[in-house]
């Protein structure tokens, strides 16, 4: 591993036969991934004392599926761990590397603690969502899959994302507003965003004349970039949430998340308020109108999870619809 010094620019990685690099941008506090020297990944960070914040790992959407994103979080760790430098991981593309490399684990600084998604309702029920919308997006970009399918994939993942982010506004920002005010700052600008570009995927694959025009793979890229962005910025705050109302309250946000999801717009509304009581009304009026709007085109919808009676042994039995363990 190269240590080589330019400027404010470390060098972590050179990898002559794959044409790669990674390098440590301390003025933009950045870690990229260079191939044939282009910058086609990145991976944020923040310095506080001796450790480092992990963020968000972004691969460019024309070169995912090649490992860069592993490459990048390997040579990032291993330089942190040779230089006894302890994380706080916010990033689930971090997260999922350490599940598979267990002997990374000592780069985690035990006393400011990482997400731990299958620890807790919670942060399980937004993994599970934010996998589901992922499993989605692939599909409705397969060419392999008939078109007629994709298209209605496609609506299924503008649908269930809608919700989705509906949801979060009515239970995870209100509940977050006295408690992390930035995370929830950044969260909220990034749903905003996001269902945007739900409208312009909907849109686009509807015929409406204002989208026509757009790039059909760039369309999806937007969108699973603000995708991934959101999953970073919602595991911030579901941290906060739970260190501030501990296991049994981070439970009950769980069902709550959970069932206000279902009862959410089925369609993006990225103008309508967001925040408050004026929110929580248009979500309601909105849900009102896309659900009279999905009946007329007969619209077919994922169904609510059955809520099981044994709800004392675990809550994912509730949330996803699993069968009881007795």
């Amino acid at each position: 591993m190269s240590t080589e010094e330019r400027g404010a620019m470390r060098t972590l990685l050179e990898d002559s036969e794959r044409n790669l690099a990674v390098v440590e941008n301390g003025e933009l506090r950045r870690y990229e991934l260079l191939l044939a020297g282009t910058t086609v990944g990145t991976l944020d960070f923040r310095i506080l004392g001796p450790r480092r914040v992990l963020g968000h790992t972004e691969i460019s959407a024309e070169h995912r599926g090649r490992g860069l994103g592993t490459a990048l979080i390997k040579a990032i760790l291993d330089d942190l761990i040779a230089a006894e430098v302890r994380i706080t991981n916010y990033c689930p593309a971090v997260e999922r590397f350490l599940d598979g490399h267990p002997e990374y684990v000592v780069v985690l600084d035990p006393s400011h603690p990482s997400i731990q998604r299958g620890s807790n309702p919670l942060q399980q029920l937004i993994h599970t969502q934010h996998s589901r919308l992922r499993e989605l997006a692939a599909a409705a970009e397969d060419p392999s899959i008939d078109r007629f399918d994709r298209r209605r994939i496609a609506d299924q993942f503008t649908a269930i994302a809608a919700q989705h982010a509906a949801a979060v506004a009515d239970v995870l920002l209100a509940a977050s507003r006295t408690s992390s005010s930035a995370y929830a700052a950044a969260l909220l600008a990034n749903l905003k965003e996001f269902e945007q570009a739900l409208r312009v995927l909907k849109g686009h694959a509807y015929g409406d004349a204002r989208f026509l025009d757009l790039d059909t793979a760039e369309t999806w890229r937007e969108a699973e970039r603000l995708l991934a962005a959101h999953e970073t910025h919602e595991t911030k705050v579901v941290s906060d949430l739970e260190q501030l109302h501990g296991a049994d309250g981070a439970a009950d946000l769980a069902r709550a998340l959970a069932k206000r999801q279902w009862s959410s717009p089925t369609r993006p509304h990225p103008n309508s308020p967001h925040a408050g009581v004026a929110g929580r009304i248009a979500r309601h009026l909105w849900r009102l109108a896309d659900s009279t709007w999905d009946e007329l085109e007969g619209r077919g919808l994922p169904t609510e999870p059955a809520e099981h009676e044994n709800r004392h042994s675990a809550v994912s039995h509730y949330l996803f619809g699993t069968p009881d363990d007795q």
